[in-house]
């Protein structure tokens, strides 16, 4: 057996110098190598400058593809749609925006995005959801963490205060959020701002779909907030600002792994 060659960052978490090491599962697929490539996509200092996140033991990226492409390439699906009790069939999985099957970025997906976070203000990045699972009646965003076993880790937040642009997200806010929320937009928007942006993007996604939306959280039950709270109280929170959170759920990688019920 070929040995992996692999680095110990300074934190001690274990990165493959080569990223397919990290994948189990169609590992030279197009859509991670396009992935891999991007500049913001390595790592810029320390012992493991220059290699690719997808190649880290801690990387939810390279976590959401084993598990998911797996899940689609053995017609599995069932199992995941089972956790969040939701009755669908599968059509296609994407990574990133984008369709492992094609390579492309999702072309639906690109005109709601230019919509809600426009070019000429998301210069450098516009969101990329992290597994969006389409089915035939159903659009599921799903929000994925993972840390290092143990750890308290910087989650859904964002933590540069917000600028003029993100005025766009808090007048769509006011279609989905109480407001509570909207009130507290600059506090609580930031502490969920995946969140926030996931659920907003993926309720125009869906409509223009003329499917139902889902959100769910995934993390590890290893891992905590920065706060020291439970990921699931995070998200719980974060749910109670909704006017209507009854398809909003949570997991962990534990679960998806072993299939167990939540």
């Amino acid at each position: 057996m070929e040995k992996k060659s692999y680095v110990v960052s300074e934190s001690g978490v274990k990165v493959f110098s080569e990223y397919q090491d990290n994948i189990t599962i169609d590992k030279d697929n197009p859509i991670l190598k396009k992935k891999a490539e991007y500049p913001r996509e390595r790592y810029t200092r320390g012992k493991v400058k220059g290699l690719s996140r997808l190649g880290s033991e801690n990387s939810e990226d390279a976590k959401s593809w084993n598990l998911f492409r797996t899940l689609q390439l053995r017609s599995d699906m069932q199992k995941y749609y089972g956790l969040i009790r939701v009755q669908d069939n599968l059509q296609n999985l994407l990574f990133w925006g984008l369709d492992p099957e094609t390579g492309e970025f999702d072309g639906v997906l690109k005109s709601i995005l230019d919509e809600i976070e426009p070019p000429h203000l998301w210069k450098v990045q516009q969101t990329e959801p992290d597994v969006i699972v389409i089915g035939q009646k159903t659009v599921v965003f799903n929000e994925c963490k993972l840390g290092k076993p143990g750890a308290n880790i910087d989650a859904w937040n964002r933590k540069e205060p917000f600028t003029g642009k993100h005025e766009l997200y808090k007048r769509r806010a006011q279609s989905f959020f109480r407001q509570l929320f909207i009130e507290n937009f600059e506090g609580e928007a930031r502490r969920f701002y995946q969140f926030m942006r996931n659920y907003i993007i993926g309720e125009h996604f869906a409509s223009r779909l003329s499917k139902a939306f889902h959100l769910v959280a995934i993390a590890s039950a290893q891992n905590k907030a920065r706060s020291g709270l439970p990921h699931e109280e995070e998200f719980k929170t974060f749910c109670s600002y909704l006017f209507d959170s009854s398809r909003c759920h949570f997991l962990t990688w534990e679960q998806l792994a072993g299939g167990g019920h939540p």
